[in-house]
Parts: C-alpha cells; sequence; structure tokens
C-alpha cells in the first residue's frame, strides 16, 4: 500500500497541522480493513479453540488406553528389579535423599514404590550422616534429639529393607563422641553379621572402643576402613581384641596410625590387597611406624595391590638389615615420610621390589642430601604411570638431577610446599621445567600437574609447552600449572593452536586484589584464587583415603 508519506516514515519527522489531517484521512480505511480482520481472527482462533479441545480430549482417550499395552508395563519384574539397581551410584554408597536412587524410584507410581521397597539390593548400601547439634542454633535441644531419634529410625528401617545381602555402609560422626555417635553406631552394629563394606569416621575414643569392643562373627567382611578426625595419642591399655579384624575375608585394610600395634591386631596380612595406615592429613604421631616395622609388614603382604602408608622415623634413618622383599602385584603406593634425616622411605624402597608399580607418590618433611636410591627406584620401575614428587625431601640440585632421571610416565604431578615461609626455597623453578622440555625425558608424557608457587615465568611455561607439542612424536594432552602470584603474560593466545587441537590447560593464578575491594560482599564477586589444591590424587580404593 502506497502512502503520501513514505519517505517521512522511520524518521523523526514532525508533521505540521496540515499534514495531521491527511494523515487521519489516508488511515480511515486501511483502519476498517484491519478491525474487520482482527474479527475474522478471532472467529478462527475459536474454532482452532474449539478443535485444540476435542482433540485434547481425544488424546487423553487414546494414551490411557495406549498405556495399559506400555512395553513398560510387560516388563519381568526381575528386569525392572536389575534396572532399578543399575541407577544406584557406583562410586560411592546411597544417601538419604528423595533427589536420587533408591528413594527416588518409589515416588514415580505406586507399582514403582511397591517394586522398590520389595527389592532388598536397593537398601544394601547407605551413607549416613550424623546431624550436627549446630544446625539451627536457636532450637531447643528437643529439637536436635528428635532430629537424631529420626534419621537412626530412617538407618534401621533402610538397612531393614535390605533382606539378607552384605551391607556396604559408610557413617560420618560428629568430631567429638556424643551420645548421638553412640545410638547411629548401636544401630549399624545391630546389622554387623551382614556387613561387607565398612567406613566409619569418627571420634578415636569412639572409634577405637566400638573396634575393638566387636565379637559378632561378619563372614562377609571384605572391607574395613576406620578413620578419626583428630589425630590423638590414645593410650590402649582398655582396647579390646579387635576380634572385627580377624574377618577371614578382610581384603582392604584402613585404619588409624594411633592403634597401629601389629601383634595386637589380629589381621590375616597375607591376603590384604588394600592397605592403608596412617592419620588425619597424615599427622602420624605413632612410634610404632618404623622403616623396620613397615618392612615386616610388607614381608608379610604379599597380595597387596594398593598401599598407602607412614614412615615415622623420628629419632634416626636406619640402615635396614634385611633382605629384599618382592610384592610381585602391587602397582599403586604412596609413601609419606616422617624423618629428621634422610627420608626413610627411600631407605625403604632399598630393600623393596614393586615389578608391576604403577602409581607411586612419596611426599615427606625431612630433606634428602643424596638421591642415588631414588633414581635405581626409578630405573627398576619400568611400568611406572602415574609419579607425584613433594619437593620436601629434596635439596637442591638433586630435585634437578632426580628430575633427569624419571622413569617413562605418562602423568607427572609436582608439589612444591616450600617458600620462605616454611624455611627454605622453593624447587620448582624455570631451571627445573627447562629440564622437562626435553622429548627424550619422559618422551611418553601425556600430563603435567604443578604448583610452583611464584618461581616459574609465564615465558618459561609457553617455551615448555611449545617444545613438548612442535615434537612430532608428542603425547602431552594437558597442562595444568598453580602459581603463587598474579599473571604477568597472558600465553593462552599464544597456546591457541595446540588448544584447538586437543591439548587442555590450566593456568590458575593467585589474586592480587585489596582484601578492601569494592565487590567484596556482593553475590557476583571476584573469586580470590589463593587456595591452591593439590594435582589430582590417585584413588586408592573405591573409599577416598
Amino acid at each position: 500500500m502506497a502512502s503520501p508519506f513514505a519517505a517521512q516514515l522511520g524518521t523523526n519527522y514532525c508533521p505540521k497541522d496540515e499534514d495531521v489531517l491527511k494523515i487521519k484521512s489516508h488511515l480511515v480505511e486501511p483502519t476498517q480493513r484491519l478491525r474487520r480482520l482482527d474479527e475474522m481472527i478471532a472467529d478462527l482462533q475459536k474454532t482452532i479453540d474449539k478443535l485444540v479441545e476435542e482433540r485434547d480430549g481425544l488424546g487423553i482417550y487414546v494414551d490411557a488406553h495406549k498405556a495399559l499395552i506400555s512395553p513398560a508395563r510387560r516388563l519381568p519384574l526381575d528386569i525392572v528389579q536389575e534396572i532399578f539397581v543399575a541407577c544406584l551410584p557406583t562410586h560411592r554408597n546411597c544417601v538419604m535423599s528423595a533427589s536420587e536412587a533408591p528413594v527416588l524410584l518409589g515416588r514415580i507410581c505406586s507399582s514403582w514404590r511397591a517394586i522398590s521397597l520389595t527389592t532388598p539390593r536397593l537398601w544394601a548400601r547407605l551413607h549416613v550422616v550424623e546431624p550436627q547439634s549446630d544446625m539451627n542454633p536457636h532450637a531447643p535441644t528437643a529439637y536436635f534429639d528428635e532430629k537424631v531419634a529420626q534419621r537412626v529410625q530412617a538407618t534401621k528401617m533402610w538397612l531393614g529393607r535390605s533382606g539378607q545381602c552384605p551391607l556396604s555402609i559408610s557413617l560420618l560422626c560428629a568430631l567429638r563422641k556424643t551420645e548421638a555417635s553412640v545410638q547411629f553406631l548401636q544401630a549399624l552394629i545391630s546389622f554387623a553379621p551382614r556387613w561387607q563394606h565398612i567406613h566409619l569416621i569418627a571420634a578415636a575414643s569412639l572409634l577405637l572402643e566400638i573396634a575393638s569392643s566387636i565379637n559378632t562373627e561378619i563372614p562377609w567382611l571384605e572391607t574395613i576402613a576406620f578413620r578419626v578426625h583428630l589425630p590423638l595419642v590414645i593410650h590402649g591399655s582398655n582396647w579390646g581384641d579387635f576380634n572385627i579384624l580377624r574377618g577371614a575375608r578382610v581384603s582392604s585394610l584402613s585404619i588409624p596410625d594411633i592403634v597401629f600395634i601389629p601383634e595386637r591386631l589380629p589381621v590375616h596380612w597375607d591376603q590384604l590387597t588394600t592397605l592403608s595406615i596412617g592419620g588425619p592429613k597424615w599427622t602420624s604421631r605413632s612410634v610404632a611406624m618404623t622403616s623396620e616395622a613397615m618392612w615386616c609388614i610388607f614381608s608379610r603382604c604379599s597380595a597387596l595391590r594398593r598401599c598407602k602408608l607412614v614412615v615415622n622415623d623420628r629419632d634416626e634413618t636406619p640402615m635396614l638389615q634385611h633382605p629384599i622383599v618382592e610384592l610381585p602385584f602391587l602397582h599403586t603406593l604412596v609413601l609419606h615420610c616422617n624423618a629428621r634425616e634422610a627420608p626413610a622411605d627411600l631407605v625403604l624402597l632399598k630393600h623393596l621390589s614393586f615389578p608391576k608399580l604403577r602409581h607411586f607418590k612419596s611426599i615427606g618433611t625431612s630433606q634428602l642430601e643424596n638421591s642415588p636410591i631414588l633414581r635405581d627406584f626409578f630405573t627398576n620401575s619400568i611400568c611406572m604411570e602415574s609419579l607425584t614428587i613433594d619437593t620436601n625431601i629434596f635439596r637442591n640440585p638433586r630435585f634437578i638431577e632426580t628430575l633427569a632421571g624419571l622413569p617413562p610416565i605418562r602423568r607427572l604431578m609436582i608439589r612444591d610446599t616450600g617458600g620462605p615461609g616454611r624455611g627454605r626455597l622453593p624447587l620448582v623453578d624455570d631451571d627445573a621445567l627447562t629440564v622437562l622440555m626435553s622429548p627424550a625425558l619422559c618422551p611418553a608424557l601425556q600430563e603435567l600437574y604443578m604448583d610452583c608457587r611464584d618461581t616459574i615465568s609465564d615465558a618459561t611455561v609457553l617455551r615448555f609447552i611449545s617444545a613438548r607439542m612442535q615434537n612430532p612424536r608428542t603425547t602431552l594432552k594437558r597442562v595444568d600449572i598453580r602459581f603463587g602470584r598474579p599473571m604477568t603474560i597472558d600465553i593462552m593466545p599464544s597456546l591457541r593452536t595446540f588448544i584447538e587441537s586437543g591439548l587442555e590447560v590450566s593456568l590458575i593464578y593467585s589474586s592480587s586484589r585489596s582484601k578492601s575491594s569494592p565487590w567484596k560482599g556482593l553475590v557476583d564477586a571476584p573469586a580470590d584464587v589463593y587456595d591452591w589444591g593439590p594435582p589430582p590424587q590417585i584413588n586408592l580404593t573405591d573409599y577416598d583415603f
């Protein structure tokens, strides 16, 4: 439709009085046409609405009948049960939550609820958390007691549905012994004859009291994991016989170092495949965990696959006068050394042989003057794939020499926990990373994780990645470096080509942002990146110890 005002449409033109009259006169016929179209649309919409209503009613009728012949309704009960079991989490025990199986399965329909409640395997795994007394500081004590009673009752009801299935249970208690902790443990002990995997985290006094007093036969028990919240020294004059450890099928054991008295632990050492002995954050205080004692343990655990231990030679590092012990199946080893002199774990390694070792981690609190033992250990570890090094056990230039003698690993994790605040200079610096640039060193390296504080420059990181990626035989897939300083050079644009070809790069810098930042207190305030976490840990068992 041609308009006499086409040139002015869409502009800021302000019409004069005579133009206003012309515009109104011009719009009489289009306005009438627009009204007639609206009326036609309204009539058609009424017809459509009526058809939609009829269609929806018919659809409900048809769907209701189709539901009767749905394949899901005709699935055999055992198939439905297997599907339900497959819905359970595989990496941990189930939690008391309606957001996941098995509770969620019973909220779909009455039929599914009946099936879920009568399938014992769905209720054979449970993680229990003791309610905290400060969960509501304004609530009366009776409220907390009621909360505890409800959860204890729910725990009994949950496990009661498991029929005669073997049980996998994990319990997280309060930091210190409470009446609630006792109630939860008593509830679980009533199901002890069916324990298969038991993982308890509780106050040391309560845990030792329970662990040393259980005399019930537990024929299915395979995994025992006892953890304490705090590294407390507890005298064992009142300890029982730890009969819970006598199980003929126990193959995985994780216990605090405070109970490590081998002659008092009735363990079938020769059938253990997983062993972990240590305290919270490896703050071992047990005087019994010497390199001599550890050698004796290794000599009795010929079936070990995974092991995590503390070597606690506080007075001096002994020179072991023992033959070499071979552990033919061990593939994962984590050693933490507390020694005043040369790391005792290295002295221990000299008397051990692990022909199939794939994952090794060594951390400690002493400094190494000479490293031939470690170099020889690396030379003999031809199957090693993953290595974690704590620079606390080194002094320059020994750390650089150790890097030059690394085995052909695929994953390297270097943790530099030193620094001026800890009494010595960091060892992970530009020189250390330069050594790793050579493609002849660790030619199969795929992943590098480093905590370098503030001693590696961005330019050196760029040179390292470029040198590794430009080699036609490179296998580098991931670089994760955590700095203790702000960024000085943004190297990510220079790495774009490598990233597009599949390389994953994560560079995390600490923040120099003032504590009085104008964003402080806001929901969308930028996060300070000062909390470096360690590189990804190797999970030694289904339970993360």
